[in-house]
Formats: C-alpha cells, sequence, structure tokens
C-alpha cells in the first residue's frame, strides 16, 4: 500500500508540473519572467551581493557566491535575447551583480589561493582560469547592457585569458596546481561570449583549442571530461565525471557545437516513470558525491542532472529535457519559485539551465 501511495503522489506531481516543464522547453516569455524576476528581485533586494554560504568553507562560499551573480546574469542574457522586450527589465538586477562581481571582495577567495589578485596582473602571464566565471558574467551583463561601465575591463580581462588559451590546455590553472577542465570551458566560453558581445573574432584560437582540449580533457572510454588534470603534462588527476561533463556540455555550446554535442550524448540518463538523472560515475564506477557533483544516489547526481537540462534544450532533445526537469521539480524544496535543493545558487543554475538557447 505504501509503495502505491508513493506512485500515487509521483504521478500527480508529474501532471501538476507537465504544463510549466513544457512552457519552459518551448521558451514561453511569461514562464520565464515568472521565475527570472523571483531571482531578480532577490539580487536587487540585496543591492547584487550575492554571500552564499557552501558546505565547504571559505573558497568554495566564494565560488558559489560568484556563480550565483555569473549564473543570474547569464539566465537575464539568455531571456533578453530570446525576448528583448524584456531586457529593460533586467537591466537593473543585472547592472547590480556586474558591479559586486568586480569588487575585491567578489575575488577574495581566488586572492587566498594565489597570493595576488588575479585582476592586478593581466598583463603578465595568464593565469587565474577562475576568471573565466567572472568574464562570463560581464559579457552577458555586456549583452543586456552594451555601454557599460565595465566595457575596459572586460576587453583586458578577455585579452588575457584568450593568451591562456594558447598555451597548452593543461598549464592553464585554476587554482596554483589545480586544472579543471569545466573550468576551462568557462573560459573558453567568456572569449566566445565577447566575440557576440562586441563582434570581436576568435574564432581562430577557440576552434584550435577545442581540438587540443578534447584531446587533452577527454576520456576516449567513455566520451566524458575527466575532473581534473596535472599541470604537469597533462595527466588525468579525476576520474571522468557526468557533473563536469554536462557543464561543459553547457558552456561550449556556443565555442564549439559539435564537441558540446558529442559531451552532452556521452552523459547517461537513468530515466523511470517519466523522471530522468544523469549519472555521476561512469558504468561499473561507484562513488560518492562531493562539492561538483552534490548528492549522488543510485548513482545519479543532483548537479549532473541539472547542468544536463541545458545540453538537453540546447541540443533539441525535448524529451531529455522534460524528465530532467520533472525531476528537478519533484525532488527538490520549494526556494523562490523553484523545486531546487540549493537556494539562491540553485535557482540561479536551473535559470540558466532551463532557458539555455539551443543552437541554431
Amino acid at each position: 500500500m505504501k509503495s502505491w501511495s508513493i506512485l500515487l503522489v509521483a504521478v500527480s506531481l508529474l501532471l501538476c508540473g507537465e504544463a510549466r516543464v513544457r512552457a519552459l522547453y518551448d521558451g514561453g516569455a511569461s514562464i520565464q519572467r515568472h521565475h527570472a524576476d523571483r531571482l531578480s528581485g532577490w539580487i536587487l533586494k540585496r543591492g547584487g551581493e550575492a554571500a552564499v554560504s557552501s558546505p565547504g568553507g571559505a573558497r568554495f562560499d566564494g565560488e558559489w557566491s560568484l556563480v550565483t551573480c555569473q549564473l543570474s546574469l547569464v539566465g537575464f542574457a539568455q531571456i533578453a535575447t530570446a525576448h528583448p522586450e524584456l531586457s529593460d527589465r533586467y537591466r537593473p538586477a543585472s547592472r547590480a551583480c556586474a558591479d559586486w562581481l568586480v569588487t575585491d571582495a567578489a575575488r577574495a577567495f581566488g586572492t587566498a589561493a594565489w597570493g595576488h589578485d588575479g585582476l592586478a596582473a593581466l598583463q603578465g602571464a595568464p593565469e587565474h582560469a577562475y576568471l573565466g566565471y567572472l568574464n562570463v558574467a560581464l559579457g552577458a551583463h555586456r549583452l543586456i547592457e552594451p555601454d557599460t561601465p565595465h566595457a575596459a575591463l572586460h576587453d583586458a580581462l578577455t585579452a588575457s585569458l584568450a593568451a591562456g588559451l594558447s598555451a597548452p590546455v593543461w598549464s592553464f590553472e585554476t587554482y596554483p596546481g589545480e586544472v579543471y577542465p569545466a573550468d576551462l570551458s568557462v573560459v573558453a566560453a567568456s572569449v566566445a561570449m565577447h566575440d557576440r558581445a562586441t563582434g570581436g573574432d576568435h574564432s581562430a584560437l577557440l576552434s584550435d583549442w577545442s581540438v587540443r582540449f578534447a584531446a587533452a580533457a577527454r576520456d576516449p572510454e567513455t566520451g566524458m571530461l575527466y575532473q581534473s588534470l596535472s599541470p604537469r603534462g597533462g595527466v588525468a588527476t579525476g576520474l571522468p565525471r557526468g557533473s563536469g561533463t554536462a557543464f561543459a556540455a553547457y558552456f561550449l555550446a556556443g565555442v564549439d557545437p559539435i564537441l558540446s554535442g558529442a559531451l552532452y550524448d556521452a552523459l547517461e540518463v537513468q530515466g523511470l516513470l517519466g523522471f530522468g538523472g544523469v549519472r555521476e560515475y561512469p558504468p561499473g564506477v561507484r562513488g560518492f558525491g562531493d562539492i561538483d557533483s552534490g548528492p549522488v544516489l543510485l548513482g545519479v547526481s543532483v548537479s549532473a542532472t541539472g547542468f544536463g537540462i541545458a545540453g538537453a534544450r540546447a541540443h533539441g532533445d525535448e524529451r531529455t529535457y522534460r524528465r530532467l526537469a520533472r525531476t528537478a521539480t519533484l525532488f527538490g524544496v520549494p526556494v523562490g519559485g523553484w523545486n531546487l535543493t540549493g537556494g539562491a545558487i540553485g535557482n540561479a543554475i536551473l535559470l540558466a539551465m532551463m532557458t539555455a538557447p539551443p543552437i541554431e
């Protein structure tokens, strides 16, 4: 009897959320505006400061705070691009986030790791790959506000990060001695976004980098990305993982759609009763959840599932999009209109992932 009750609840929630999931996949302005308004209001109430607590300590607090503002800006820009009439609506929140992101406080976690501020060394040797997240945010904001006062910083940061992409893939570190392919995908995406916002052209650089990146960071057996590489020769130091692969598939959609599609196809989606989740580890490999994956249940991870939603929409896989979005709705905790455990950062992730633009 208990199993029938659980099934009845699942079916009821599936039916109640189906119209919303379909509208999100279709890119309806009203449903996107509904959720973006809630996040925009939260940002404006805090003056753009996205101080978010994580379970991993000060560094991860800083990372999560930066990513919350970054993905909020990305979500606003995606909505404004699809529905230009909404651009003015999200300009104040976009500006507030961009203004906070360029403060010393927003980069304090990276400065602590490196011993110096990455923005103070843009003319030196390229480093600080985590600054790709800031650069994506500035690019997203520039799409909404072309005359942003942060344009000069955006240009200088893009030039520095582009130089970093010219170096061997494994030599561009997020923190000293730490190289993460998922972070490098964000760096490349930030350069491509600068081109979109300014009319620049780094296509030759990005095409060359994409080939080298796939050779260095992609596991030939599974097609997934290694979670980490050694800065000494590029040897894989982390297993191929679903969370990093799904994350990179989203960010690389605007850099190399073919590679993005290959990474998305490498993800293993498990389904049951119309719901779905993305496996964190390759078949036959058992692993635990961590700060990257979030909780892992029966092999499925929260992060891989959330980021997989974006890949499904980008690559026109409506069936998988709806299965993953149903799961996000069913198994989360209602937070500001979204159903996802994770608070503000969860809301920002889902806004960006569920509104990811289809690849033309």
